[in-house]
């Protein structure tokens, strides 16, 4: 006879998928007006944040693509000597942006990228039967 209890890998797949799906949600509906606003702050003309809002618009993919970006330039900043560089690229911060508006920025992308790994990993080290 089988044991029927759920282990802490299937607990960890059953949580992980639909918090990485609430996070996509969250984004592209409630933090996106925020987003949006750190968007204009840093991305100048001719750089590929502005490039990006005029190519995918205002649609539910076009959002998400667009938070992508801003996320991204804030992530390749952290990146030692080449991700300056980088982060020139997608735009430039001339004033610098409070602390919230960067955290609305980034912790709900942190937040999809983690549940995103923590499902993978553990449903590739799974074993199903």
């Amino acid at each position: 006879m089988e044991n029927s209890a759920v282990t802490f890998g299937e607990y960890a797949l059953m949580i992980s998928l639909p918090i990485g799906l609430l996070s996509v949600i969250f984004i592209v509906t409630i933090a996106f007006p925020r987003i949006a606003d750190v968007e204009l702050r840093i991305g100048t003309a001719g750089k590929l944040i502005d490039s990006v809002r005029t190519s995918f618009g205002g649609g539910p993919i076009g959002r998400w693509m667009r938070s992508l970006h801003v996320f991204a330039f804030f992530a390749y900043r952290r990146i030692p000597k080449y991700g300056s560089k980088i982060s020139a690229r997608y735009g430039d911060e001339l004033e610098p942006l409070p602390l919230s508006l960067k955290l609305w920025a980034t912790m709900p992308h942190i937040v999809f990228l983690l549940s995103g790994i923590v499902f993978f990993s553990v449903g590739l080290s799974m074993d199903f039967e």
